[in-house]
């Protein structure tokens, strides 16, 4: 890695979140209240508008104070604003968050039903007072419970992370997923993504169907599963043996003969990449097949935070049409070769030809990223088609970071140090700094 080019008091653009809200509008006054007439007149205040966490995308920003902890926030919020006898349920790799954890038990001691699964690595405090205050019981309506490794497979560890959410006041089955983790360091230290689904009730109750299943902690028959909720939304589970979905998709695409307004106004195919970690075998062919389609003149643009030496290898190789545009968005304060601030998402967007269908707004999402290891966990993988002002607001962050003064050259760190950072994580060195998580 390499030390921030920039002083730490540099402030980057923030960040786009989507703002779809479910709501309407909460009138400022109230309707035949007089005017006030003397000094001793009380003008009603308006009520206090109910939260509803809005649809969409929202990113945050670690190197901006006031983006730092908004997805963190937004679901603190959804948490408080749901009401008795409703449920949550929560399936993350890592929980260490005292806030959270706080509303959580809060939520808990006024009804709600509050059920949380986590991987086996888990272990702070935090964490022991949710079990505690919740139990780890799963007959009971609320609970906390680590799985022994893979939660629904024989995999080594659950790497998921979604929470779902019963009812928020008139609005049922919100299904958010994304790169986040329920940490202190996913908003102060990581670039992360949530999506937010309400009143998908095909989606919500699949995803429930998975929690269950992670909740028992025992295999399933048949852990690899590609369940369609509707035409929009498809969900795939990992472990995915002997599979690269990444590169199955990738196949589908083409970079000419856009139609639709989709594209990047020129034609081509627009391909925006914010991947945190790809590297070894698995890797290596999801960027064979990209090199392919930059030569191909799909108009592709990455962003990563350990991409492996071979990637870089073939990313960069200048024959062809050159080397593919691909930057490291990391800040390391201390140049020791860990990033203190640094990419966590695991997102591909798609605007163009896609599976025969020329005008296609596609966006794949979730927890997983590029490597074996990925690909031999507990994930969850979502797919989104039809709707382009997501994957714009997808494409656009990735613009973003690319121009921004936290990317660099990928591979452009010290020597060696990306290639060996990406060793000592799929290792599972435990000689990393607790925070990081590019998990």
């Amino acid at each position: 890695m390499r030390a921030a080019r920039a002083p730490l008091g540099v402030v980057l653009l923030s960040l786009v979140a989507t703002v779809a809200v479910v709501t309407g509008p909460v009138s400022s006054a109230s309707p035949g209240l007089p005017a006030a007439t003397t000094a001793h007149a009380q003008v009603a205040k308006p009520p206090k508008a109910r939260y509803v966490p809005p649809a969409g995308v929202l990113f945050n920003d670690p190197m901006v104070p006031a983006r730092r902890r908004v997805i963190l926030h937004k679901v603190i919020r959804s948490i408080k604003n749901t009401a008795r006898k409703q449920t949550i349920r929560i399936s993350v790799w890592n929980l260490d968050d005292r806030p959270i954890v706080t509303t959580l038990l809060r939520a808990n001691r006024r009804g709600v039903h509050v059920q949380v699964v986590v991987s086996g690595i888990v272990d702070n405090s935090n964490w022991d007072r949710l079990k505690r205050g919740l139990n780890r019981n799963t007959r009971d309506q609320s609970f906390a419970v680590q799985c022994k490794g893979g939660c629904r497979s024989s995999a080594k560890i659950m790497h998921s992370k979604f929470f779902l959410f019963s009812r928020i006041h008139g609005v049922r089955d919100i299904s958010m997923f994304g790169s986040v983790n329920l940490t202190t360091p996913a908003g102060n230290r990581q670039w992360n993504d949530l999506v937010t689904v309400p009143h998908k009730a095909k989606l919500y109750n699949y995803l429930v169907k998975t929690f269950d299943q992670y909740a028992r902690d025992k295999k399933v028959a048949r852990p690899y599963e590609v369940y369609q909720a509707d035409n929009r939304y498809r969900v795939t589970l990992f472990p995915a043996p002997n599979r690269n979905p990444v590169l199955n998709e990738l196949r589908k695409v083409r970079c000419h003969g856009v139609t639709g307004g989709t594209g990047n106004g020129a034609g081509r195919t627009l391909i925006r990449i914010a991947i945190a970690g790809w590297f070894d075998s698995y890797g290596n062919a999801i960027a064979a097949r990209l090199r392919r389609l930059w030569d191909q003149g799909c108009d592709v643009k990455i962003v990563t935070t350990l991409a492996g030496r071979g990637v870089n290898r073939t990313l960069k190789d200048p024959r062809g049409r050159g080397p593919v545009p691909i930057r490291e968005v990391s800040v390391d304060f201390n140049d020791d070769g860990i990033p203190d601030r640094y990419l966590h998402l695991k997102s591909l967007a798609i605007s163009g030809v896609y599976n025969g269908d020329t005008g296609a707004s596609v966006l794949f999402t979730g927890s997983p990223n590029w490597s074996t290891r990925a690909q031999r966990s507990d994930e969850l993988w979502v797919r989104i088609l039809n709707q382009p002002g997501l994957v714009r607001h997808y494409a656009g962050h990735v613009n973003r970071l690319y121009a921004s003064r936290s990317a660099m050259a990928s591979g452009g760190s010290p020597i060696g140090n990306t290639d060996r950072l990406a060793m000592r994580v799929t290792a599972g060195d435990p000689g990393l700094p607790s925070w990081f998580e590019l998990e």
